[in-house]
C-alpha cells in the first residue's frame, strides 16, 4: 500500500493561502483607515466633531429688518361677529384698540403702519381671542394662549 503526501500538500497550500489572505487584509485595512481618517478630519467643516463646534453653528444668522414704515393688512372672516379687534404687541395687546372694519359676509380688515420686525398678534372676535386662521406661524405662550407671528421685512 502506497502512502501519499496529499494531506501534507493540502495543508501547506491552505497555510500559504491563509497567510497571503491575512497580509492582503491588513494592507487593505491600513489603506482604508488612512482614507477614512483623512475623510473624517476633512469633514470637520461640514460636520463638527465636538459639542462646542456644534453649538457655535446653531446660532442663527442675524436678520436685518428694514426700518421703513410699511402698511400691512390684517384680515379675518368671521360670519355673525359683531366686532373684531386686533390685539398685538404693537398696540399693548388691546389697550390701544384697533377695531377691524366690517365688510360683506363677515369679512373684517384693517391696515396698520409698522416698521420691519417680528410682531405677535391675535384677533378678538366678540371678546374671544382666536389666532389668525390664515397664518400658520404660531407660538404658544406660557399661559397656554396661542398667538400668531407676522414678520415684516
Amino acid at each position: 500500500m502506497k502512502t501519499t503526501n496529499l494531506p501534507r500538500n493540502f495543508f501547506g497550500f491552505f497555510l500559504v493561502l491563509f497567510i497571503g489572505g491575512l497580509v492582503w487584509f491588513f494592507t487593505q485595512v491600513e489603506d482604508f483607515y488612512t482614507f477614512a481618517s483623512g475623510t473624517i478630519e476633512g469633514a470637520r467643516a461640514v460636520a463638527p466633531l465636538n459639542k462646542e463646534d456644534m453649538q457655535a453653528r446653531v446660532t442663527p444668522p442675524a436678520v436685518s429688518y428694514d426700518t421703513e414704515v410699511k402698511y400691512r393688512k390684517f384680515f379675518i372672516t368671521a360670519p355673525g361677529a359683531k366686532q373684531v379687534e386686533l390685539r398685538a404687541d404693537f398696540n399693548r395687546w388691546g389697550k390701544d384698540p384697533l377695531v377691524l372694519t366690517p365688510y360683506k359676509k363677515g369679512y373684517f380688515e384693517t391696515s396698520v403702519a409698522i416698521a420691519g420686525g417680528e410682531y405677535k398678534y391675535v384677533f378678538a372676535v366678540d371678546g374671544e381671542e382666536i389666532p389668525d386662521p390664515s397664518n400658520q406661524d404660531r407660538q404658544t405662550l406660557a399661559d397656554g394662549r396661542e398667538i400668531c407671528i407676522k414678520t415684516v421685512r
